[in-house]
């Protein structure tokens, strides 16, 4: 009786694995139907397409929380500082450079779209480590005009936020921007 409820479920699931695959149709078109998915179809999209929005959303969120903390007399550069503050715990326990690293180079390519130049990481003579990103990668969701936040702010907002994290991890911190790149360098004490 087991192993029929096993070969069941076996073949459950791969039936279902091919429906999903598309190389099952179902032929009752009218249970296809769900809500208003005809007048209203899901759109189809690339990976790249929806990491692209959802970078846009996260940066209005961004822009969004700025105004919002400046609106409270809180500095772009204060309000990352708190996000830092409140996020550097989620680093865990190790706190080595290496970690560190890591984990800037892991957040930072995560907000660069496909289309963007890619990351330069530079071991300095000094022991630090640069990350050098193109500017137009942030640039172009704080463009001059934007009501909320200005490309300025964003980088004050980045300064702080990143230097409470380097903080956790028993790091300096240094930003600057020049030649057309963001360039974020760690520095371990």
């Amino acid at each position: 009786m087991k192993s029929l409820k096993f070969l069941f479920v076996l073949i459950s699931v791969i039936l279902m694995t091919q429906w999903a695959a598309g190389q099952v149709k179902n032929e009752n078109p009218e249970s296809r139907k769900i809500g208003a998915e005809e007048k209203y179809p899901v759109p189809v999209l690339e990976v790249n397409q929806k990491h692209g929005r959802v970078l846009g959303q996260a940066w209005a969120t961004d822009a969004a929380a700025i105004h919002f903390a400046k609106s409270k007399g809180v500095s772009p550069y204060e309000f990352g500082c708190y996000i830092g503050k409140l996020f550097a715990p989620s680093w865990g326990t190790d706190r080595s450079f290496d970690r560190l690293i890591k984990g800037s180079l892991f957040n930072i390519e995560t907000f660069r779209h496909i289309t963007d130049t890619a990351i330069e990481v530079n071991e300095n003579t000094d022991g630090s480590v640069s990350i050098v990103t193109s500017e137009n990668m942030w640039h172009k969701y704080f463009a001059d005009n934007n009501p909320f936040a200005s490309f300025s702010e964003f980088m004050d907002f980045s300064r702080g936020l990143f230097g409470e994290i380097a903080a956790y991890m028993e790091s300096d911190f240094a930003m600057e921007i020049t030649n057309a790149k963001v360039i974020f360098t760690f520095r371990k004490k």
